[in-house]
């Protein structure tokens, strides 16, 4: 499996954990007040799940810049 190939894999399961955990807080309702911890927790995987987004893109722009410079000199 390439690195990008699990930096997108990564980027999926992060965001699908974010999902449960806001589902979860959704549904604890005015319970989840009382737990910082699960707030924390998703709070926590936000930020990771927006550090791994601008990976993902960098690493998508450098691949198309690549691509691009490879097209070119197949052409010229």
């Amino acid at each position: 499996m390439s690195d990008l190939s699990r930096v997108v894999e990564a980027a999926k399961r992060l965001e699908r954990a974010v999902l449960r955990l806001e589902a979860a807080i959704e549904q604890a309702g005015p319970a989840a007040a009382g737990r910082p911890g699960l707030e924390r927790a998703l709070a926590d995987a936000k930020a990771q799940y927006a550090s791994l987004s601008q990976v993902t893109q960098t690493v998508a722009s450098r691949l198309d810049q690549a691509i691009g410079r490879l097209d070119r000199v197949l052409e010229g």
